[in-house]
């Protein structure tokens, strides 16, 4: 399957295929793949070990995403993804959320023009026995030059919202890719605000429900194109 820029290909917070197109040229693409940690290798090593083989050849993505071999050594490209992927402890409430973000597209090839697969894992813990479901995922970019100005978007944030979620209580977690697409010739930066909403709702007959927002900034450098 080809993912084209602008496109929402694979699998949403309920489960069921989804294709979807985005307004802006800006906007990202996302497909959302449902998985339990504790199952198999983290998505994340299974990309370094992919591309620390021998062969160096790329898998098949079952989502949708590019199928590309990432760079397991770090790039020469700074920011919070300058060694292909980053680990985040966050808020939400009384949640403890961990954010693993990884790129199966080596970060030197993060150019403008390029198609830039963010894939992240979710799982959160508590002090309790809640059920804890993430609700909404979603990412909005904005641009700057090498200097530090502000480059023009109108891009939309994109996301992936389900009234009934997924359940993300450790052990369990969920696994998306947004592809960021072509962003303005002049930005030499990309800022991507994460934002995460999930559903608490206590054990016990008559358990309440609490809605708990969690967010992040991944900061990436643009590598300059060819």
């Amino acid at each position: 399957m080809t993912v084209r820029r602008g496109s929402v290909v694979g699998r949403p917070l309920t489960g069921r295929p989804v294709v979807a197109r985005a307004a802006a040229v800006s906007a990202l693409a996302v497909g959302a793949v449902l998985v339990l940690a504790g199952c198999g290798t983290p998505p994340w090593e299974v990309a370094a070990s992919a591309s620390a083989s021998a062969s160096g050849a790329p898998s098949a993505s079952a989502s949708g995403a590019p199928s590309r071999t990432p760079s397991a050594k770090p790039s020469a490209v700074g920011g919070d993804l300058a060694s292909g992927a980053a680990s985040r402890t966050l808020q939400a409430g009384d949640l403890t959320v961990d954010v693993r973000y990884w790129s199966t597209l080596p970060m030197d090839e993060w150019t403008p023009g390029a198609d830039k697969p963010l894939s992240m894992s979710v799982t959160t813990r508590s002090g309790g026995d809640a059920e804890v479901r993430l609700v909404r995922a979603a990412v909005a970019v904005s641009y700057r030059t090498g200097s530090g100005a502000d480059v023009a978007s109108d891009g939309s944030p994109a996301e992936q919202a389900d009234g009934q979620g997924y359940a993300v209580a450790a052990p369990q977690s969920w696994s998306g890719t947004f592809v960021l697409g072509a962003a303005p010739a002049e930005a030499a930066r990309l800022r991507a605000i994460v934002t995460l909403v999930f559903t608490e709702t206590t054990a016990g007959s008559g358990g309440a429900t609490a809605q708990q927002t969690a967010t992040d900034t991944l900061s990436i450098d643009l590598a300059p194109a060819g």
